[in-house]
This record gives C-alpha cells, structure tokens and sequence, in this order.
C-alpha cells in the first residue's frame, strides 16, 4: 500500500478532492520552451507535467544513456531555451517540464526525492551523441546552478547529469528499494525495467546514489566524472550517521555520533536548491534561519543546543543536541483511551488530565519564545518531545517567525499550522487550541459545523470542566475567521496549505465554501436516530455535484492507489464502486454515467482482470445496473486476461473472479464460465490445503477479506450452498481458519489481525472483514471456536473512535459489519424481522452518529473524505460511496454493503434489488 507520505503530491492541485498536481492551474508560468510549437518534421506529446518532442523520423531508444538537466527556477526558462536549441538543431528527442510551476511542485519540499531535480530529459542514440550533447551543452550551461539529480552522475561542475534508464514502456516489480506496494492490493510496485544481454528484466537504478549497470561498460566522456564521484571530499565528516529519522526532497533527519566525543547528536540536513517551500526558499535556507532560531533561543531549557554547522559533499548539516524521550505524538498514540467504551470510562479524566497538563507545559515553553521575540507557525505533536519527568522540548523552527508576522507558515503538515492573519499570542493561542483537540479527538475538520460535532463530542466524551467544548470552538473559530480570506472556499490550516491558490474552475459551477454553507450535515447525522431518506438523498446529490464525465481519467474524485493511479474505472476505488452504490440505495445512474464506465474500461489498454480493480467489477456492475449486454461484452473481454491473475485474493485475483464466473454462469446458463470457475475454485483448494497464504517479496504475507484468505472461504462457500459437498464447507472452514489464526485479542478486547505490520481491525484486511465468511460457516456448523471468533469481531465494530470514516478501512466498514451481523434497524425495511443475531441498535445508531466527526458539506450537500481525510471523495473504498453503502445496509437491509459477501443463495427480490 501507499506510504502516509505518497499522498502528498495529491493535495496540490485541488483544495476539495485528490488530483494530479500536474492539474494545477499554471498557464501564466508555462515556458515559452515548452509551449511553442515545434517546426516541421517534429511532434510534441503533452503528458502530465511535461512535454516531449521529438523528430517524427526518431524514436528514442528502449533503453540506453539519458541526459538531465538540472537548473534552479529562475534559470529554468533560459536553460529551457539552450536545451530545446539544441535538441532540435542536432535532431535529439527531449522531454521539459511544461511550466516553473510545475518545476515547483516537482521540487518542493514533500516532492520525490529522486526526481525532483529532473527538469529536463535528453535521449542521445548513442554514446557519440551523449558526448556531444555534453560537450556543448556543458559550455552553455555549466554556471546555472542546480539542485542534485539524486541517481545520476555529475558531468563536471555544471547542471548535467548521466544516467542508463529506460523509455518507461518496459515494467517490472521493484527488486529493492524502499519496499513500496502501490495499488489497492498487495502487488508490488512496477517501476521502469531495463533488459539484461540475456533477456531478462530488472528494475532501473532507483536509489539515491548512481549505479550503472553491470553489463554496461562506462562512456569514456563519463570517466573522470565517475573518478570525482569516488574522489572523498575535503576534510573528514565528524560524525557517523547511525539512523535515518526522516527523510524528504530537501534532506534528511539522522540520528549519530559525534566522531570526537561519542555524543549522541540528531543531524539536520540539507540540501541546496532543493526541498522548495510556498515561498520559493530551499532547505538550505530553511536551516539557517533555523541556526539563527536556535542562537536567538539559546540557554532555553525547552530547546535543544546547536552543536555545529558543517558542509560536506555540498550539503548543509546542522548537529543539535539529542534529547532523550518520546514525541507528543507517540505518548499520545500509546495512552489514548478512546479505542473502547470500557477503556475511555477507566482511563479517560486520566488521560485528559494529562493531556492538558502536557499542552500547559507546551504553552510555557512557547511564552519563553515569545519572550525572545519569536513564536511558532506550525505545532505539530510529531516535533515536541516529552522528557521522561514530563518537561517539554520543542524541535523544529523552520516555521518560527517575529511576533508581529501575521503570515502564514511556508511549510507545514495540515491541522497544526496557524491561519494568515494572526500575529504573536494569537497565533499561539490557536496552535495550542489545535492541539488540545488533536490530543482528545483526533480527527480533521473542515468545517464549522464538523468542528462543532467534534468540540461537543469532547464534553460528551471527557470529564472536562463545563463548556470546555464550548471554550475551544470559540477560539479555534475566532482565529479561523480572523485568517478566512474572502473567496477561498477552505479553512486555512486545517483543509489545504497555507498559501495555496483556491481550487480550478469546476465543470458544474463555483464552488461554494463549507463555511457558507446553510445545511448543518453533520448535526443532521448526530441526530438521536438520523433521518436516513433525508441523509441518502443529500450524500447522493453530494455525489452527483462531484461527477466529471467531462473528464477521460476519472468519472469520481477518488483517493489515490498509486503514484499515477488516481480515479478511473475500477470498482474500489473508481466509478463502477460509485455507480453500484447509487443503484444500491435506489437513486438515478444517469445514462452519461453508464456511457462513461463503459467507455472508459474500452480505451484503457492494460486492463487488469480483477473484481474490486479490474473489468470483472465492471462487467457485474453493468449487469446490475440492468445493461446485460454491455455486462457481457466486458466479460468476454476478461475472459483472456483472467490467466493473468496471478493473486488468490479477492479483489484482485482468482478468488474474485471465480465468484463473478459462478454468477454470470447462473443467470446465462453459459457452461464454459461454471466449468472454468470450478477450475480455478480447485487450484485455490490447493493453495488453502498448502497453508498460509504466501507472502510476496517487498510486502506483508496477505491477510483479510480482500487480499488473504478469508476472500477464499467465501468462494467455498458459495460452492458449498451451490454444490452440497462437505469439502468445500472444509475448505471454507480452513481457509478463514487461516485469518483467524493470525488475530489477536487487544489490551480493550478488540480483535485484530496482524498482517505483519500493523494490528488491524478493519473490513479490507483486517478483522471485521472475517465476520463474512465467519457468519456463513456458522449457518452450517454452528458453534465452537469460530461463533467465539465472531463474538469478537462483533465486539471490535463497537470502536469507540475510528480514524477515517470510509467503507473499507473505517467506520463505515463497522456499521456495514453490525448490520450484515444483526440485520438492518427495526421498522427501516423489509428485512426488519429478519434480525439473526441478538442485535445490538444501540450500537449501530451511535456508529452511525459518529459518522457526523467526519462529515463535509460539498456544494451544499453532504460528503466525506477519503482517506488521511484531508481530500474529499466519492469511491466506495474510502469515500461517500462507501458510506452510502453501509448506511443502506442498516437503514434499509438490501444486502451486504460489497459483492458475494452474503453465500446465500439470492432470492429473486434480492437479485432484482442488486
């Protein structure tokens, strides 16, 4: 999956949803370079961030010696110019980025580090015209400076650098690396390969140091670079890096010992002209002003001591004082009580208590800068440290600035930066006001009447003193309008970066901020029993105002899956998952809708077979959708890729698939598809009969509903009320058996599934996720240790708090889980007397109040983010769609909340209604 930081690049484009940065608007900054179009015999391509032009006559080679270039931004438009020279004079394909703000935003700070600096691409045909395009453009070009493409080698002292890489067309899974798995699955990251003498593939370079192949002998023009590489800098480095503690675009945080003395020191890095914050300034010049932060602090018992400055290879490190103890964050993360009911009545005032004691010592340390004449622009928990007998050390001054400066933090992680506007105990009073919420309800907000919904739940949750909800809704409101400017549609520091533009025009109109926004969405789900006609409707016209079918690449917003994968057609995460919800709960799919899935998985030319990310979800939700014909086009054209899964699982592999071949075998008569479905239900016998799942190089061994084998015993299960045969009801029985194996019991009771990382409780890949097959075993064989098992997971989807609110890795996923477990609410629908548990509508109606901590208003309609919740989204993975899902499944009893969770035999009412 996704690391917490790959997200990042998502956020710059759009203020409300996830979206390719490359769709910031930058027509006012495009370079001349890139936008001119070329003369005769040349094409150019627009894609993403760049554009490539090169002679008709000319394709670049497959793979072979690549040139880039690397300039700072105010030198980028004349460097521009001499490489586009160049390249179409000698007859060279190039690729440039189109615009400096596109530059920007591929060399800020949260950029990828191991492009970023790459603003220009050179592709010689062969080592005589990789030397000469050195040669001369090192003339040209040799006194603009540049930050470092990190990979490559250095041609003399200039802005160009060598690599051996591939055109891109070629993939192959990441060898090693930073062990990455990108996409809804477990599958590894597919990055550029290159072809060996004997034809087999490996994965380009993608480390930070330069490495050429060893099949490849070495350009002769690259020689002496190679030797400077190797040559050791001047002087000895004094100290010995132990632990990397961060590492980002602009450098990185080590923890290491001081060579002399054997101290322990924490490293900053930095490295020049990369690293770009809002303003444009490098990390270079981040840590100076930090250095002379630290001086102006100097003697303070709440900050740590500058040790020494020292530039080595070029990079700019600054050595403080390592302090021991453990980040507010971490402490935090440890003691918070809010994961039970049970636990938060032990632990809460105790909790609390320290908490505001802890923000207490953190405001004292804070008015000791102000007495220096400084204050923070950014107060994340994640930079204050707790000694062992409990004083504060604040860590980072990037953000510090003079009291009077009423601007807002250049760099900074959203929720924990002050608003524009706000000038010394102001600003200081809003941070520590931000935290204090952070620290007993850590859940980001945008607008006012989410973050009213939030303050409540604090004086509901916590024995506070009265109205201590009250007193932080005053004052974080009190500093948010303070630093609202007129237009924005966001509440700055808390839902988009200070500074940024407001979002692009939208295809259906302006967009309307939350903070003008009448509907109180989130009090209408808080409410005693939520009116369920009324929230349906506005989440579904919610979902409606977000749709582009003007758009090729996504139908949706949706959270991205991958550093390139970001909406689509897919049934997780794309515009099938979207599209199956609305039809789910009864509202219109319009016709332009439909006509856009299908259009879209026709021109994608690389489609995966899969039911959750590929053309198997299509093909099922075209046929629910009542467009059998189309369902059917799309099912033969699976048909030849479905030998291509290779996973198991669920969502993605051979599980999934079997159980779509099963239903269209049923409702077509069509032999071949049941045949074929048996066949790959047998080679899954195997691999349930073999053991634990195995697990794949560079990710956690697969687990869970989606991903493990969980997925399987659905599959048996289905066979089994199909078949009759008692093997597959072992099957079943093993293979969740294998899931259920993996779980634990947590410290509050809940039961959780350790995929080798983390202990999760969620529908995906964690707990929840068992109770599917877990309730369809226990019809048949009732009892024992597998009805213990569901008594847990039972007890798990009562989580007091949830982090994100979404279908499969959220609160959605538990409501979905307790009505699937109990049967829908009394008196909602027509399966009200079909309750098969005990039931617990206490629980299920305080899930689903709870939903209102996370709920947006969109264009006047209700909405929810997606994952991080920092974007909104419509899938029916992390977003509205997913919501929409779970709430029919308790309001309404239509059904499981996603496909083939429920074994049964479909009755023709329930067909219909699917």
């Amino acid at each position: 999956m996704m690391k917490l930081k790959d997200y990042d690049r998502f956020y710059r484009a759009d203020r409300d949803f996830f979206e390719f940065p490359e769709r910031l608007d930058d027509s006012a900054e495009r370079l001349p370079a890139a936008h001119r179009m070329p003369p005769k015999g040349w094409e150019r391509t627009d894609a993403g961030s760049w554009v490539t032009l090169r002679p008709r006559a000319v394709e670049p080679p497959a793979q072979g010696w690549r040139i880039h270039v690397s300039v700072t931004l105010p030198h980028l438009p004349r460097a521009a110019e001499i490489v586009r020279g160049f390249c179409l004079r000698n007859g060279m394909p190039f690729d440039v980025v189109r615009s400096v703000a596109a530059a920007r935003a591929l060399g800020d700070e949260h950029a990828d580090r191991l492009t970023g600096a790459d603003l220009m691409t050179l592709h010689p045909a062969d080592e005589a015209a990789l030397a000469g395009a050195l040669t001369e453009l090192t003339t040209l070009l040799e006194t603009l400076p540049g930050p470092y493409v990190m990979g490559g080698l250095r041609h003399r002292s200039g802005p160009l650098y060598a690599r051996y890489g591939s055109s891109g067309a070629r993939r192959c899974p990441e060898a090693a690396g930073d062990g990455r798995a990108y996409g809804s699955g477990d599958e590894p990251a597919l990055v550029p390969a290159l072809r060996r003498p004997d034809g087999s593939l490996v994965p380009e370079n993608r480390r930070p140091v330069f490495r050429c192949p060893d099949w490849v002998p070495l350009p002769g023009i690259l020689g002496p670079d190679l030797a400077a590489l190797h040559t050791a800098p001047d002087g000895p480095f004094p100290y010995r890096v132990r632990k990397a503690l961060n590492l980002t675009n602009g450098g990185g945080t080590y923890l290491a010992t001081d060579s002399v003395t054997g101290a322990t020191v924490v490293l900053r890095e930095a490295r020049p002209h990369a690293g770009l914050d809002l303003r444009g300034d490098d990390a270079v010049t981040r840590l100076a002003h930090e250095r002379a932060v630290l001086a102006r602090l100097a003697g303070l018992d709440c900050v740590p001591r500058a040790l020494g400055h020292h530039v080595h290879a070029g990079h700019h490190f600054l050595a403080v004082e390592h302090v021991e103890g453990r980040t507010l964050a971490e402490a935090a993360a440890a003691g918070f009580p809010l994961t039970s009911d049970e636990r938060a009545a032990e632990e809460a005032a105790g909790y609390a208590a320290r908490a505001l004691e802890t923000v207490d010592g953190i405001s004292e340390a804070l008015r000791a800068l102000h007495a220096r004449g400084l204050r923070l622009g950014e107060l994340n928990p994640k930079n204050i440290l707790l000694r062992a007998d409990g004083r504060v050390v604040l860590t980072d001054f990037e953000t510090a600035t003079d009291l009077s400066d009423d601007r807002a933090p250049a760099l900074g992680e959203e929720g924990f930066t002050a608003p524009p506007g706000l000038r010394g105990a102001d600003a200081t009073a809003f941070l520590l006001d931000a935290l204090r919420l952070w620290l007993l309800l850590p859940v980001p907000y945008r607008s006012p009447a989410t973050l009213r919904v939030l303050t409540a739940a604090v004086d509901e949750l916590y024995p506070l003193p009265a109205r201590f909800g009250d007193g932080l809704m005053t004052g974080l409101m009190t500093g948010l309008m303070t630093g609202l400017r007129p237009g924005l549609s966001s509440l700055y520091g808390l839902y988009g970066p200070p500074g940024w533009p407001g979002p692009p025009p939208h295809s259906a109109g302006p967009v309307r901020g939350d903070d003008t926004a009448p509907e109180d969405h989130a009090g209408m789900l808080a409410a005693e029993r939520p009116d369920w006609p009324a929230v349906r409707d506005s989440l579904v016209a919610g979902i409606h105002a977000m749709a582009t079918p003007e758009r090729e690449d996504r139908l949706f917003p949706c959270t991205p899956t991958g550093p390139d994968s970001l909406g689509g057609y897919a049934f997780d995460y794309g515009a099938a998952g979207v599209l199956h919800a609305l039809h789910r709960v009864g509202a219109q799919v319009p016709a332009e809708y439909v006509a856009w899935l299908v259009a879209a998985a026709e021109r994608d030319p690389a489609p995966r077979p899969g039911l959750f990310d590929g053309l198997h979800g299509v093909a099922l939700t075209l046929d629910l959708l009542g467009r059998r014909e189309q369902a059917l086009e799309v099912l033969a054209r699976c048909r030849p890729l479905d030998a291509q899964a290779v996973r198991p699982d669920l969502a993605g592999g051979k599980a999934g698939i079997a159980l779509n071949l099963l239903r269209f075998a049923r409702i077509t008569g069509d032999g071949a598809l049941h045949e074929s479905a048996l066949r790959t239900a047998e080679e899954l016998a195997g691999v349930v009969t073999a053991g634990p799942l195995a697990a794949r190089r560079g990710v956690p061994p697969p687990c869970g509903l989606l991903h493990g084998a969980a997925g399987l015993a659905l599959l048996f299960l289905h066979l089994y009320e199909e078949t009759g045969q008692t093997r597959h009801l072992d099957l079943a029985d093993r293979a969740v058996g294998l899931d259920a194996d993996r779980c634990t019991v947590q410290a509050d009771g809940a039961l959780t599934l350790f995929d080798g990382t983390h202990h999760l409780p969620y529908l995906h890949g964690g707990s929840s996720g068992l109770a599917f097959p877990l309730q369809g075993l226990l019809r048949h064989r009732p009892g024992g240790e597998r009805a213990a098992t569901l008594a847990a997971v039972r007890h798990t989807c009562r989580a007091l708090y949830v982090r994100n609110s979404g279908l499969l890795r959220g609160r959605a996923g538990a409501i979905a889980t307790l009505a699937a477990l109990d049967g829908p609410l009394p008196g909602s629908g027509e399966r009200a007397g079909e309750r098969e548990g005990a039931g617990d509508e206490p629980a299920v109606l305080t899930q689903i109040r709870r939903l209102a901590w996370y709920a947006h208003s969109y264009r006047g309609h209700l909405a929810f983010p997606g994952f991080r919740m920092l974007r909104l989204s419509a899938d029916l993975a992390t977003g509205s769609a997913g919501v929409l899902l779970a709430l029919g499944s308790a309001f309404e009893g239509n059904g499981p909340a996603l496909p083939y969770l429920d074994p049964r035999p479909p009755t023709r009412r329930a067909e219909e209604r699917r």
